[in-house]
């Protein structure tokens, strides 16, 4: 990896400002390490010999690279299944709905695991009966929403998936490799989109059960973050429930939720 003492102040705000013209996402200033850490990572993979001529490249040709830059700063690598917890109350609230019915955001699907988890989730929680269970899953990253729709992992992927799901709800692909796909049922659950969170208006519409926004503001200043639950706690019904990430702060001060769990949060009836 380049070494951090070739990385200046000059290189972050430089990123910053070219994610910003591509995404429309503002870096927060708290993200330095983490910017290092991703492109990094892109420098290696490029033979380039320091992060200026990195971005020097970048800016006088590259196309694909563009698409590496914008990926490696985008949120975390998703998986299956993580935070268990966050599942298990998911499968108790969907349990408990008086209606059928609920439409279901996960705002930062990357390659779609967590999305597939939810419908795995309420696939399970209500006997296989979700005609009416809608899940929209949003992200900036074009190439990551492509890897989503066709639902299709390796087995180093699923490592988090309960065997009884994967038993379930993935058929092995009759390939060199040893991959593996969600079955169409599932699949046909979620809804995959781009939507630029950063962006004045988004593309949702319509009142949601459950919004999971994890391991995506912290690449927000915290105004921004701010306005992002607001967004949110508008787009919930009452009761519905908020899932964030570990990096994300907690909302046990704001007036508008309850905690429900370790970043788990309801919306209350009244606030």
């Amino acid at each position: 990896m380049t070494a951090q003492t070739n990385y200046t102040s000059n290189d972050f705000h430089r990123i910053r400002h070219m994610y910003r013209s591509s995404t429309g996402v503002t870096l927060g200033h708290h993200t330095r390490d983490l910017v290092y850490n991703r492109i990094s990572q892109r420098i290696d993979a490029t033979s380039a010999q320091s992060f200026s001529q990195y971005l020097d490249r970048l800016m006088t040709g590259g196309k694909s690279e563009w698409g590496a830059f914008t990926s490696a700063l985008g949120a975390a690598p998703s998986s299956f299944f993580s935070r268990a917890d966050h599942f298990t109350a998911l499968k108790e609230y969907l349990q408990a709905l008086q209606v059928p019915g609920a439409l279901l955001w996960s705002c930062a699907a990357g390659t779609g695991e967590e999305a597939y988890s939810m419908a795995m989730t309420a696939h399970d929680a209500l006997g296989g009966n979700v005609r009416s269970i809608k899940i929209l899953a949003t992200d900036i990253d074009f190439s990551a929403l492509a890897i989503a729709e066709d639902g299709v992992y390796t087995a180093d992927r699923l490592r988090h998936l309960p065997q009884r799901y994967k038993e379930k709800y993935l058929v092995r692909l009759a390939c060199h490799e040893e991959a593996y796909q969600v079955v169409p049922e599932i699949r046909r659950m979620v809804s995959f989109l781009p939507c630029n969170l950063a962006a004045r208006e988004w593309v949702l519409k319509g009142k949601y059960e459950v919004i999971f926004c994890r391991e995506v503001c912290d690449h927000f200043d915290a105004q921004t973050q701010q306005e992002l639950v607001g967004r949110m706690a508008g787009m919930l019904k009452p009761g519905g429930l908020l899932f964030m990430g570990e990096a994300e702060a907690a909302l046990d001060g704001d007036q508008r939720f309850e905690r429900r769990g370790d970043k788990a949060y309801t919306l209350k009836l009244r606030f």
